[in-house]
């Protein structure tokens, strides 16, 4: 069950993301061989931000699914970046607030079908309000929603967003 690669080849290099084709091996009788693709991803953090009983979720437009989504604050890795720090950034940079206590509750491979991304999953409490400061480009709204009713809209099909619905999971324990 174990695939061996017997080659690597980098089908297109992107700005962040490289598309790479792998020629595999699969050790059972007789021996199968495939090819695997799949994007390189420097990593991620995602942030689930707790103000007393509401969470703090943020409202974009998604183009590959051509559609708005709530989901949590979240963003990629920059180059030799802990974590920490880039969950800390991130979480100023879309909500404009600042954590006081932080908790890492582990982290999910999002897409491990397609991708090698690993994303950190954080909860940040004890909030202290602030100024956003957005990526060019970058448009979201910062709205507020009790826990209750993000779990109920996750229920209802309309938060489909998978780090959304894995922090809230992985935050139950310290949240309730």
């Amino acid at each position: 069950m174990i695939e061996k690669i017997i080659s690597t080849k980098t089908l297109h290099k992107g700005k962040f993301l490289d598309f790479i084709e792998d020629q595999i091996e699969i050790e059972v009788e007789p021996v199968i061989k495939s090819s695997r693709q799949y994007f390189t991803h420097p990593g991620g953090v995602c942030i689930l931000p707790i103000i007393g009983d509401q969470v703090a979720l943020i409202k974009q437009y998604r183009t590959p699914v051509q559609k708005i989504i709530y989901e949590i604050p979240a963003g990629k890795l920059d180059s030799g970046e802990q974590p920490f720090e880039a969950a800390k950034r991130e979480l100023q940079e879309e909500t404009g607030y600042s954590a006081g206590k932080w908790t890492e509750l582990g982290f999910i491979y999002p897409c491990p079908g397609y991708s090698t991304e690993r994303l950190y999953v954080y909860l940040a409490q004890d909030l202290d309000a602030g100024a956003q400061n957005l990526d060019h480009g970058e448009i979201v709204e910062l709205e507020l929603m009790t826990i209750a009713k993000a779990t109920e809209r996750i229920q209802q099909g309309l938060i489909p967003d998978a780090k959304t619905i894995a922090a809230l999971f992985l935050a139950q324990q310290y949240i309730s």
